[in-house]
């Protein structure tokens, strides 16, 4: 349930030596596409490669036409 408050997230990029990471503020009310942006903003990216979000161990969420089992797909 959306309160509309304030959540801080880490967002850490996996497989990066040294660490990658942002700290956001975002709400607690926004959707993955409105999370896809505000990473996309905080890492100073123009959205020019896929993404994927896992969220729980083994469930993932990504724009639906990544090919993710393909490693040189996300090259």
């Amino acid at each position: 349930m959306s309160t509309g408050m304030a959540v801080p997230v880490k967002v850490t990029l996996a497989d990066y030596e040294p660490t990658v990471w942002r700290q956001l503020v975002l709400l607690d009310a926004m959707t993955l596409s409105d999370l896809h942006h505000a990473v996309q903003a905080a890492m100073g990216w123009d959205n020019s490669h896929l993404h994927l979000f896992e969220v729980k161990r083994g469930e993932q969420y990504s724009d639906g036409d990544a090919d993710f089992d393909d490693e040189t797909a996300v090259t």
